[in-house]
Order: structure tokens, then sequence, then C-alpha cells
């Protein structure tokens, strides 16, 4: 119904409860682009979740829980790594009281095993470049804290599909966590240095002739719509973002030009 209707001190219910799946946009919202509103309502509501950090508002739980590659890294050590998903798997009552996270919430299991360990060991095939009009052949993966430390086999078969249409991977030399996690925390200083880290990487990928491609939809997303949103004048983010696909968007490219 009509917003006067919701009492002012509500509004930061809406924005906690928003997860920024975007179907309001896609889907429900009529003062969408064209109309001469134009709301954005999923920005409209991380603006609001950047004010209540800003404002010192974020809790604990919610900045360790989105330090992705600090959680990561140390509970990706062998010993470590074994105790973490014993923890998660049988302590989840302590969890919940803790840190809030639901006893029955599906949480993900950690590898010690990477998949940058796993590329490291393999014997890659030799392909030659099948460049195209749409797609220059040639992709370089940014692997993705999850698909990385959570799911690595998920990234085995990204990598054995791509070489199965003869298309040669190689992982992007160096990387940090997108900054999406932080983005939806509205922590956009530590997305900025999550950017400033992970484009001159990128941009190094993009001019030696690959194409960048993430297995993680939201990473994806982030490079390809909010980064060039949060740094309009960043012509590194435009060119980074140019190339950056989706393995579906990506696959659809290759099968429209006969690859």
């Amino acid at each position: 119904m009509e917003v006067d209707g919701v009492d002012r001190k509500d509004y930061i219910k809406v924005v906690d409860q928003c997860y920024l799946c975007d179907l309001c946009y896609l889907t429900k919202c009529p003062y969408v682009p064209l109309h001469e509103w134009n709301v954005d309502f999923p920005h409209l509501m991380l603006r609001g979740k950047a004010i209540k950090h800003k404002n010192g508002e974020t809790t604990f739980r919610d900045k360790l829980l989105t330090s992705t590659d600090t959680v990561g890294s140390l509970a990706g050590i062998p010993v470590v790594s074994q105790a973490v998903n014993a923890v998660n798997k049988t302590a989840r009552k302590a969890m919940e009281s803790v840190l809030g996270v639901h006893q029955n919430a599906i949480v993900p299991e950690y590898h010690s095993n990477t998949l940058r360990k796993r590329e490291a060991k393999r014997n890659k095939p030799e392909i030659s470049v099948d460049s195209g009009e749409l797609t220059k052949g040639k992709v370089a993966l940014f692997t993705t804290c999850y698909c990385n430390r959570n799911e690595p086999d998920m990234g085995e078969d990204l990598i054995a599909v791509l070489e199965h249409n003869d298309i040669p991977v190689t992982l992007v030399n160096k990387e940090v966590c997108c900054g999406m996690p932080k983005l939806e925390l509205g922590d956009l200083d530590k997305a900025e240095e999550a950017m400033k880290f992970n484009i001159p990487q990128l941009l190094k990928m993009v001019d030696a002739g690959f194409d960048i491609m993430a297995p993680v939809p939201s990473c994806v997303l982030m490079f390809k719509q909010e980064l060039p949103l949060l740094f309009p004048e960043n012509e590194d983010v435009k060119k980074v973002a140019k190339a950056f696909y989706d393995p579906f968007e990506y696959l659809m490219l290759r099968n429209k030009e006969n690859k």
C-alpha cells in the first residue's frame, strides 16, 4: 500500500530483510524505468544498508560472516578445516546462540585441498585457441572464495565442461573476494578495497587476450553491474566488466558462432 502508512522506525526492518534478490525490480515493481519515478528498490535498500553500516550499527556476526577470505583462509588449514566442519555439524545450537546462525540452516564445508591447489597439480591438456567475433576462446577463471574453498568440485566440473568444448582455461593469478558480501553489508570501503586489488589482476588477463569467467553468479554480477555502478568513471572497471561472463552466457555465445 502507500508508504505513509508505514511507521518510519519500521523502515530499517525492510532494509534488513531485503537480501537483494532483485526479483522486485525484475518482476513486481511497476515504478522501475521507464516509469517517471525511476525507482531501483534493491539499490535503495543497499543505500539504507550503507547508511546503517556508516552509523556503526553492523553486528559482529555480519562483519565476521562477510569476511570470506579471512574465515576461509583460517578454516582451510587442514587440521582446522576438519575441526570447523565437525563443529558445523555437531554444535549447531551453540552456533545459533553465539552467531545467530539457525541450527537448521545449511552451512558450507571447508576444504583444505582448494581448487587452486588442485589446478596447480593438474596436467592441463594442450588446446589451441579458437577465437570468434563474440568471444576470445580462452578463459581466465576467477575462482571465487566459495568455489575455491567450499565447492572445489564445482570448479573442477566447470573447467572440465570448458575443456570439453575446446576452451583452454587458466586461473586468474591472484584474487581476493569479489566484494559482494561486504557490498551487501553496506561496507562500501571494503568493497572498494577488493576492487582495487582485483581489477588490476583481471585487467592483466584481459590485456593478454582472455575472457574472464566466475562460477558463482553473484561474483559475475559484482563485476558486470555493481562495480561499474559504484565506479562509473573507472575505465579499467568498465573494461573488465565487458570481458566478464557467466558460464552459461559464455557457452551460448560460443554456440551462437558454431563453436
